[in-house]
This record gives structure tokens, C-alpha cells and sequence, in this order.
């Protein structure tokens, strides 16, 4: 009798185990090494330095490449401050709009802090490489936003919206 009485809890205390597993098993996710050539991506990357603490930084993807197709483009701020095993928290992690322009050219504009932008990485995401797919590993091409501040162009600020 008392066996028929633990038959529901173990069933639903294995269920949740299979579940919490499986739960953990799907964001699993690895950097890419290859170079941007070697991905066959095209893309550029501006920042505009309004000198006012804030940038604004353009993403235009001509060409997904071997990527394709993306699931999404994000805007990435690690944490200053690395855990113990070496990773990192992130401070802000947002989708970026990507706007269809000029033929198949998408663009995304970000506005943000200039000390957040130095440590900022936009990252292509995908499940897909070289067209095949794999449900279960998530791919990311990381492009560190620092690289393009040193050739950022520079936007004089209207008199009316400069700060004394």
C-alpha cells in the first residue's frame, strides 16, 4: 500500500530532475575563432562620437556568410569584475532592430555611453553553420566595439544641446 502512495511523488520528482537536465542542456552555446573572412561575413561597424560621453555605434551586415541564417544580432556589456572560474556576468544584453536598407543591407543603431561601448561586443547568433542546423548548440561571432571607437567619427553637438 505505502508503495502506491510513492509512485505519484517519484514519478514527479524524476519528471523534474529530466526537466531541470534538460533545462540546463539547452543553452549551451561556443565562441567562434574563425575571422570574419574565414565566416565569409560582410559587415561594417561605425561609431559615431557625438563628445557629449555618448556614441552612437552602426551595425550594417551586408552578408551573413556561413551563418546564415542569423537568429539575432545583440548588443553584449560584460561586467567589469570576472567570477571566480573566469566567466563573466553580463551588465546588459539587448537585440539589436536590424533595418533592411539599401538592397539586402540591414542596418542596427545603438545609442549608448562611450565607457560602455569600449567594453561592448556585438554578437551574431546563430544555430547554423555552413547551412547545417543544430537545435541544441547556439554559435557566436563576437565583434568587440572598442576595435572601431579609435576611427569613430567625430559629431559636432548643436549649441542648444550642449551642456555647461
Amino acid at each position: 500500500m505505502w508503495k502506491q502512495r510513492l509512485r505519484l511523488p517519484l514519478a514527479m520528482l524524476a519528471a523534474l530532475v529530466f526537466y531541470w537536465a534538460a533545462d540546463r542542456a539547452w543553452g549551451i552555446g561556443f565562441y567562434l575563432r574563425e575571422t570574419k573572412e574565414e565566416l565569409k561575413l560582410k559587415y561594417e561597424v561605425t561609431v559615431q562620437d557625438h563628445k557629449t560621453g555618448r556614441v552612437t555605434v552602426v551595425f550594417a551586415l551586408v552578408d551573413e556568410g556561413r551563418l546564415k541564417p542569423l537568429d539575432e544580432v545583440q548588443l553584449v556589456i560584460p561586467a567589469q569584475e570576472k567570477n571566480e572560474d573566469g566567466s563573466n556576468w553580463m551588465d546588459l544584453v539587448v537585440s539589436i532592430d536590424m533595418v533592411k536598407s539599401d538592397g539586402e543591407k540591414r542596418v542596427g543603431r545603438v545609442h549608448l555611453l562611450k565607457e560602455l561601448a569600449e567594453r561592448g561586443q556585438i554578437q551574431l547568433n546563430t544555430h547554423t553553420i555552413d547551412g547545417k542546423m543544430d537545435g541544441l548548440t547556439r554559435l557566436h561571432h563576437v565583434i568587440p566595439i572598442a576595435k572601431y571607437m579609435n576611427n569613430s567619427k567625430d559629431i559636432d553637438t548643436p549649441p542648444a544641446a550642449k551642456r555647461k
